[in-house]
């Protein structure tokens, strides 16, 4: 078997995220990446994060929620916490020199779970959700025998 490495972006139009409402005053869940078959993403140092959150008006979460992103197995027992921000720290998209960079590596194997969890102070809807995270992508490519 054969495998090929190339860079990639995951935001809320993967095909592999299922996205979700929060709840206002709780950690929520509000998006969740399951890795494919034959397929590894790898997050590294570096790699940006960013993230709109509103609700249905919308209306923005306040710069003092808070944004988890955790990789767990596909079990969801195993989470490994890879950023623990304030929102106003990933709000960026564009501004290279303001762009959130991550600061640990992990690995998410086949049906490994990314997980992106809020706490803001208003409910977030799936439908305002934006975000972005850039990474690597290894995947099993058949032989052309």
């Amino acid at each position: 078997m054969a495998y090929r490495t190339e860079e990639y972006r995951i935001t809320q139009n993967d095909p592999n995220i299922t996205l979700f409402d929060g709840t206002a005053n709780i950690e929520s869940t509000i998006a969740r990446f399951i890795c494919p078959d034959r397929t590894w993403i790898k997050v590294r140092p570096g790699d940006i994060f960013s993230l709109l959150a509103q609700d249905t008006t919308p209306t923005g979460v306040a710069s003092t929620s808070v944004v988890k992103l955790i990789r767990t197995d596909p079990n969801t027992r195993l989470k490994k916490q890879l950023m623990l921000v304030d929102y106003t720290a990933v709000v960026e998209f564009t501004d290279r020199n303001k762009l959130y960079t991550i600061g640990l590596q992990a690995t998410l194997a086949p049906k490994s779970q990314m997980l992106l969890d809020i706490t803001a102070d208003i409910a977030t809807a799936y439908v305002n959700t934006r975000f972005q995270l850039s990474c690597e992508m290894m995947y099993q490519i058949e032989d052309d025998f």
